[in-house]
């Protein structure tokens, strides 16, 4: 391990799929133990968005409130000009750690009425620590989305296939297939949806993006040598640029659910 930081802040992303808002990135370290997708599918560990989560996982800091305190510093440098994803890496489970990101995510809010908005493996956080953060908690099976809604949460399940473009009804809940995958939007900064948690929650509504998507959209860059996209070797970017680009990468992956 090295003296770095666990945390990463980008002011403006170019992803397509989340548009031209701000995002954060932090470390596994922050990740509940009990994630299912740790070290078995976990978009972070999957090509170029793997090199950002080694870099960040190096960190000597592991504990999760510390990393939730640096995370907040990273927010409160971010202008608050845009709507901000937490979380493109790593996750936040701890009520004191969540507690931490609430109140620097309302300072972010308070500078230009940007709405914050995450997703969670964290099922043990209450929704109340969460204060004025759009958090949807992440679920494997509609049992868990019965739970998330039980305590608060309005929940995001990755599915196989969706049974359709719009949204349809699984034991009494909204099926929304992801509307940037559907085309229904252009990107996240276009669509808000999932910052929007109070209204999904009250709608009983799930995002749901699709598996089969996600793997269509990374195949060109999974199949591509390191370093290359398509057979071309990318212009050189100065540090700040790489970090977003692997950031973006990340965003891809993420899709919905991290």
């Amino acid at each position: 391990m090295v003296n770095t930081s666990p945390v990463t802040a980008v002011e403006i992303s170019d992803n397509s799929k989340v548009g031209k808002i701000s995002i954060t990135g932090t470390s596994q370290h922050s990740c509940p133990p009990e994630c299912p997708l740790r070290g078995k599918g976990c978009y972070a560990e999957v090509g170029r968005a793997n090199l950002l989560t080694s870099r960040l996982n190096d960190s000597m800091v592991t504990d999760p409130v510390a990393i939730a305190r640096a995370e907040a510093e990273a927010i409160r440098k971010l202008s608050g000009r845009r709507m901000l994803r937490l979380h493109v890496v790593g996750d936040c489970y701890v009520e004191e750690g969540v507690k931490i990101l609430a109140e620097a995510a309302a300072e972010h809010t308070a500078k230009k009425g940007m709405p914050v908005f995450t997703y969670t493996h964290g099922h043990k956080t209450s929704r109340e620590a969460w204060g004025g953060i759009s958090v949807l908690r992440s679920c494997e099976t509609m049992s868990q989305v019965q739970k998330a809604h039980d305590d608060g949460f309005a929940a995001a399940m990755v599915v196989e296939s969706h049974e359709s473009d719009t949204a349809y009804m699984k034991d009494g809940f909204k099926i929304i297939p992801c509307p940037q995958q559907t085309g229904k939007a252009a990107n996240c900064a276009q669509c808000k949806l999932c910052s929007r948690d109070k209204a999904l929650h009250a709608q009983k509504g799930v995002i749901a993006p699709g598996w089969q998507d996600r793997r269509q959209r990374m195949a060109p860059a999974l199949s591509a040598p390191s370093g290359r996209a398509n057979g071309r070797r990318p212009p050189r970017k100065s540090s700040c640029s790489f970090q977003a680009a692997i950031l973006e990468s990340a965003a891809l992956w993420a899709e919905a659910t991290p």
